[in-house]
């Protein structure tokens, strides 16, 4: 079986593209030929062996003729594919011409909850607004939708939203870690700590992720305002830069440090690639992940490889990985209060903190991206 994961422009970053990347590498490892294909790739990584770049202009603008075009000429570059897999609404018109044109299978990867259910009542919590260009797609997409072979998805939780709103029932894959990469390392701790001005009486919580409303970053920083006020040494690193590369908080992130006077508390770095994450979550004593239904979590999972206790929202696919307890503690939808109290408990006793970090290392030794990989093809072949 030769297999080919589809983007037209691909970031490089993200829950989406780590998930490709992967089960990419896992096949290829297990003697599979895979490739991730896109007409072109947005900065470097060491990944980049796994890519198969097309070159192409793609044109980026929301045009639903752009899109079509571009599928069909991405579809000419897909013969000799057995299965196709698109990874976003944009490119499952490539996957359906190639199975038109080279018989190919196509295997639809839902890593967002259902646009049914974003658009719905429950979902606007999460997604207050869905543009235009995207309500576009989701109908160029459920038009294309009935061509696909197969369905995967990443959680539970989301299998169960497309089995409700859209009647039909993916694969949930949870993710894999990379382990060679996400490991504790007390060198690497030390020596980010340094960089980052943090000294041993210091508590460093971290959080991974852009900008955006449902990522939650307010309630997080109203959380470490709280833990200040109430005389915790405590700061905070994130990596949400406006363009992932500067030492600057996001527009959006940096008006509510300001507001909140956190500027002594909170620190910028850069959207950290596959060199400063590593340390990111060495450095730090406990992960955040304030995200409002997270559909996996992949940075929650990296940080339970280094052996770091987890603090995030009890919804979406979070509880299918952080054990509340005993990996660590979960809190209730958007509740400030429960995540302060989970974070200040952490806090204030260093041998539970050390003990669920043990625990989600144990944990994570179980995400494993050739199990991950051979559950693909168990389900594709």
């Amino acid at each position: 079986m030769k297999v080919a994961h589809l983007w037209y422009v691909a970031p490089l970053f993200g829950g989406a593209e780590t998930w490709a990347i992967g089960l990419t590498g896992a096949l290829r490892s297990l003697g599979v030929e895979a490739d991730i294909v896109c007409w072109r790739t947005e900065g470097r990584s060491k990944h980049q062996n796994l890519f198969k770049t097309l070159g192409g202009n793609v044109m980026y603008s929301g045009d639903l003729v752009d899109y079509l075009m571009n599928g069909a000429l991405m579809a000419k570059h897909l013969g000799g594919y057995d299965l196709v897999c698109p990874h976003h609404m944009d490119v499952l018109f490539p996957a359906v011409f190639s199975k038109s044109l080279n018989g190919s299978q196509i295997a639809c990867v839902l890593h967002s909850p259902p646009m049914a259910w974003r658009l719905s009542e429950e979902g606007v919590v999460s997604y207050r607004h869905v543009s235009d260009k995207s309500q576009q797609l989701y109908t160029v997409w459920k038009y294309f939708m009935p061509f696909a072979d197969f369905f995967f998805t990443n959680s539970k939780w989301n299998q169960e939203l497309f089995e409700k709103y859209e009647g039909i029932s993916p694969t949930p894959l949870l993710a894999g870690v990379d382990h060679e990469t996400f490991r504790p390392d007390e060198n690497l701790r030390m020596s980010f700590r340094q960089k980052l001005g943090i000294d041993a009486t210091t508590t460093l919580l971290f959080y991974s992720s852009a900008a955006g409303r449902r990522k939650k970053h307010e309630i997080l920083l109203r959380a470490v305002k709280q833990l200040v006020e109430r005389g915790l040494n405590v700061k905070c690193v994130l990596t949400c830069s406006k363009d992932r590369t500067t030492e600057s908080f996001h527009p959006l992130v940096g008006r509510i440090i300001q507001e909140l006077g956190l500027e002594k508390h909170v620190l910028a770095f850069p959207a950290a690639g596959e060199e400063d994450l590593p340390g990111l979550y060495n450095a730090c004593d406990v992960y955040v992940h304030p995200a409002n239904n997270e559909h996996l979590g992949m940075a929650i999972m990296e940080a339970m490889a280094v052996g770091r206790p987890i603090v995030a929202q009890r919804n979406g696919g979070v509880p299918e990985i952080v054990d509340d307890g005993v990996s660590g503690l979960l809190f209730r939808t958007d509740s400030i209060h429960e995540m302060v109290e989970s974070i200040e408990r952490l806090i204030s006793d260093p041998s539970l903190r050390e003990a669920m970090g043990r625990k989600a290392f144990e944990k994570s030794k179980r995400f494993d991206w050739t199990e991950v990989a051979k559950k693909f093809l168990q389900v594709a072949s």
